[in-house]
């Protein structure tokens, strides 16, 4: 009987850890209070990207110097981005960051090193080939959806205009395919080009600062920013940041800075219910369903009512609408192959590898 009661405690806990390493919802999806969900006294800000995340995160630390309650942070690869895991891998390293660091709001500034073919399966794919589009796309995704996972609040800068036309015309559709991304994820796109351009669209390296006067905010070289540039940028992220503060702490409300576009709200009653769902094998070998309004919280009573059969299983994965039975192996074959090859939930389900327990979580069972 005590194991019995174990192994369904670790059951229970297995299926949070999936919740939270194979989709996630954002804070914005969490709660109907605002994209930060409830106020903070301290934000963990992270600038990711490359090398023009490095002067992003200057300019973000020069322009919340005395400010107590944002703690900037960053991790930048200079030469880096989601179409070039050889100089830099992404998908890789990311997790290790959010795992060992509380990263609250992340600021991501990438993607002007991704104008260029990609090497996938010791083959080159053409840029903006229609395989391209798939994988880079697929990389795309893969970092928006492992920052919302870890609830960190995404803000999501816009490619910049560079001096090289040829270039320039890449990057707008790497910008193109960050926007429809980010919409999809339901983070916020901070769209940058209109405000580093002339009135006709076209590069420019010159521009207003933040003080309104007529200064050089670009690299002689075309595409990095100087200092007066990075503070500018720093300056159009964090005002987007401390509206969503604001509304956090109650002072404004939701509608002055309305939730991205695609966020959905879990709490929302009237709304079906689209975000993971976890199937663990019964003792009766048939798969229950667990969504997160059924889970149970750390030290509550855990009953049997909380393993709850539901037709969302069967109609994500053979098309029909009733609800549809599977024996344990058949349901972890669809499980495994649901689960990115970089994911937790694949070393879990594919290699036996339990995930790396967090302090106080149902699966701490250290006291």
């Amino acid at each position: 009987m005590i194991f019995y009661v174990t192994l369904k405690t670790r059951l229970l806990a297995l299926a949070i850890i999936i919740l939270s390493v194979t989709g996630g919802l954002s804070h914005a999806q969490q709660n109907a209070g605002g994209y930060l969900g409830q106020g903070k006294d301290q934000y963990s800000v992270f600038v990711f990207g490359d090398a023009l995340a490095g002067g992003l995160w200057a300019g973000t630390a020069r322009i919340t110097n005395g400010n107590a309650r944002l703690i900037i942070n960053g991790r930048y690869r200079d030469g880096s981005g989601l179409a070039k895991p050889n100089i830099y891998n992404w998908a890789q390293r990311l997790p290790v960051t959010l795992e060992n660091r509380q990263v609250d709001i992340a600021l991501v500034f990438i993607g002007t090193n991704d104008g260029q073919d990609i090497r996938y399966q010791g083959a080159y794919l053409a840029f903006n080939s229609l395989q391209w589009r798939k994988v880079y796309t697929a990389s795309v995704a893969t970092m928006m959806t492992q920052l919302t996972a870890h609830k960190t609040a995404v803000y999501w800068l816009e490619v910049p205009p560079v001096n090289r036309p040829d270039l320039d015309e890449r990057l707008k559709i790497i910008a193109a395919i960050h926007k429809q991304q980010a919409a999809k994820y339901g983070i916020r796109f901070i769209e940058i080009r209109k405000l580093f351009t002339t009135p006709e669209g076209q590069y420019t390296q010159n521009g207003a600062d933040i003080d309104g006067n007529f200064a050089r905010l670009r690299s002689r070289n075309g595409i990095r920013f100087i200092k007066a540039g990075n503070n500018k940028l720093a300056s159009i992220v964090l005002g987007q940041v401390l509206r969503d503060v604001a509304i956090a702490d109650g002072e404004r409300p939701v509608a002055d800075f309305p939730l991205p576009d695609g966020a959905q709200i879990a709490a929302n009653a009237n709304s079906t219910y689209t975000g993971p769902i976890f199937g663990s094998p019964a003792p009766d070998n048939q798969v229950s369903i667990i969504e997160p309004r059924n889970m149970p919280l750390a030290g509550s009573d855990q009953s049997n009512n909380v393993l709850v059969s539901l037709p969302t299983f069967g109609s994500k994965n053979t098309g029909t609408a009733n609800t549809t039975s599977f024996t344990g192996n058949s349901a972890l074959n669809i499980l495994k192959a649901q689960t990115s090859p970089d994911s937790t939930a694949y070393d879990l389900f594919n290699k036996g590898n339990w995930p790396k327990t967090r302090p106080d979580r149902l699966d701490d069972f250290h006291q």
